[in-house]
């Protein structure tokens, strides 16, 4: 099971601790302790948690000293880990032990000199891949994705591929199972409207809930093969993103799956459990709770408003099993969310984006996209919040885009890119919901998935045709081979033609030695020292990086063998 590891971190790294669970990791088998180990308890008080969602949870993690506040004595709950934090974590609480000195043994362009040793540990415990290295920007925020990855690589979690989120094609592919983990085993939850919000970024209040979750299962003997938490939530009355409820309910309830009572009283229930209108910003009064059997039931003074949207939030630590006595982790807000119908708004829609869905001609140049909505809209939050819900792939790399600023003005959400787009490629577009809101109504904006925004770049310089072409069979036995590109060509400086390209015999397993490759206008040829071999297959390749649209100086992305076969008479 998990490695317990608990150690409050040096002044000198002040970062955030997190954990969750997954896939075997090589410490699992060399160390039967559990996660944590409940020593060196100190109570914490953090100044701007208030009555947070996550108020126990960072309490609980902070006294710890698992996750630690700000000199200034805040936690700022809502702030959003870095990738250096929450790798940095993750390999503490799988052993990793923090100096003030690194042992000097690596070096990792984009990680500071205190990650270092660090980096090398989750190297060698498989935590992350050396392979990934590369793509990683310690300084920007981990995304959810991210964290279940690295924290189900750490801790054992049995991986599970069974995803029904709306957006899971937003999630990378070699992460799915590692997000079907943890939601199975309820470390991390989906948001309305059935989506998981993979690029989103993670917040310290949302890690903490993550690491008091694991603790609690911990706590109830969660030690074999099934870590899954026992007291769970069934069902939700309203339930979580619906966009319909009757404006005349004043009771919300919420049903378990095992018989419930306070592990106070009712009076503690109820201060533990916060209705909030987010579309006017208001706490909605709570009449009284009540427990009967496995169902909770919370009563309004008032019923709801029409065309609201509401957000229910229960602490942990305020309800636990009758039977068992295992504590309820808490909902956060963002997993209990609903609207009330209004007949006499408008939906808040989109008219028009820009680039267009389903464009296959955009400017590779361009490098803002644009939203107009059908009314003039707002930020729930900021735009920062905003930002973070909005995510730009590239799925033809499979990689994802950087964002550099969001605007609003009037109905138009504006998203400009760190960079121009790429030639050729095929991207999505991802906005979350509960991040925009109608300026006049509050209504909020349930957002759109990827698959909603889609379009591709259009790729100006390509290959027109080869000769031979591809696919022919029976080709004459030649030591000519061309391609003929949509404009004029020339090599790269300081790129020799030679090591451009490939000529390989598939069918006895051998390179075909090349004479020479040359230029002319928009015709590459190669020539061979020989003819052909016949009745064999031959696959060409042109490597990216070495020729070159002659007017704009656009590089050639290459040509791969696959699409380039042919074979001899």
């Amino acid at each position: 099971m998990f490695k317990k590891v608990l150690m409050v971190l040096l002044a000198l790294v002040m970062v955030l601790g997190f954990a969750t669970a997954s896939q075997a990791a090589p410490w699992k088998e060399k160390n039967n302790q559990k996660f944590f180990v409940k020593k060196n308890y100190k109570p914490v008080t953090v100044t701007d948690i208030g009555s947070h969602w996550a108020k126990q949870p960072i309490e609980v993690m902070a006294s710890y000293g698992i996750i630690l506040g700000y000199p200034d004595q805040t936690f700022r709950p809502n702030s959003s880990v870095s990738v250096n934090e929450a790798i940095m974590m993750i390999s503490r609480a799988a052993g990793f032990e923090v100096s003030t000195a690194t042992s000097g043994q690596s070096s990792y362009d984009g990680f500071p000199f205190w990650m270092q040793d660090c980096i090398d540990f989750a190297l060698d415990e498989g935590i992350i891949e050396e392979s990934e290295l590369d793509d990683l920007n310690g300084n920007q925020a981990a995304k959810r994705y991210q964290v279940a990855v690295w924290a189900s690589r750490a801790m054992g979690l049995e991986v599970d591929d069974r995803l029904a989120f709306e957006d899971t094609d937003e999630i990378p592919f070699y992460a799915r199972p590692y997000v079907g983990g943890m939601c199975a085993n309820s470390y991390m939850i989906g948001y309305p409207g059935n989506i998981f919000q993979p690029n989103k970024a993670v917040t310290r209040a949302e890690l903490a809930m993550v690491l008091y979750r694991i603790m609690l299962a911990e706590d109830n003997g969660s030690d074999n093969d099934d870590n899954s938490l026992d007291l769970q939530l069934v069902t939700l009355s309203p339930r979580n993103g619906s966009y319909s409820v009757d404006a005349d309910t004043y009771q919300l309830t919420a049903k378990f799956n095992e018989d419930i009572r306070a592990i106070e009283d009712l009076d503690d229930v109820m201060d533990g459990i916060s209705v909030r209108n987010i579309t006017d910003g208001k706490y909605v009064d709570i009449d009284k709770v009540a427990i009967s059997g496995s169902t909770l039931t919370i009563t309004l003074e008032d019923s709801l408003e029409q065309g609201q949207t509401y957000r229910v939030t229960i602490s942990s630590g305020i309800i636990e099993s009758e039977e068992s006595g295992e504590n309820f982790t808490g909902l956060s807000g963002s997993n209990w969310q609903f609207a009330t119908g209004d007949d006499d708004v408008s939906d808040l829609e989109i008219e028009s984006l820009n680039p267009r869905k389903g464009s296959d001609s955009v400017d590779p140049d361009t490098n803002e996209l644009t939203v107009e909505f059908n009314e003039d809209i707002c930020a729930i939050e900021d735009l920062d919040d905003v930002m973070d819900g909005i995510s730009v792939r590239n799925i033809t790399d499979g990689k994802y885009v950087d964002i550099d600023t969001v605007a609003i003005s009037g109905s138009t959400l504006t998203i400009t890119l760190e960079d121009s787009l790429e030639q050729g490629k095929t991207y999505r577009v991802a906005i979350s919901s509960g991040i925009i809101e109608s300026e006049d109504s509050g209504e909020n904006f349930v957002g759109i998935s990827g698959s909603e925004w889609q379009f591709t770049t259009v790729d100006s310089f390509y290959i027109e045709t080869l000769t031979p072409r591809n696919g022919a069979a029976d080709v004459d036995l030649t030591d000519v081979l061309e391609a003929s590109f949509s404009g004029d060509i020339s090599a790269v400086s300081g790129k020799s033609l030679l090591g451009a390209v490939r000529v390989y015999n598939k069918t006895d397993g051998s390179y075909v030695d090349i004479d020479k490759v040359e230029i002319n206008g928009d015709t590459l040829t190669i020539t061979l020292e020989d003819t052909l071999e016949g009745d064999s297959t031959f696959e060409v390749t042109i490597k990216a990086g070495y020729l070159e649209d002659e007017d704009t100086g656009v590089d050639f992305a290459g040509l791969n063998g696959s699409d380039w076969r042919f074979t001899t008479e």
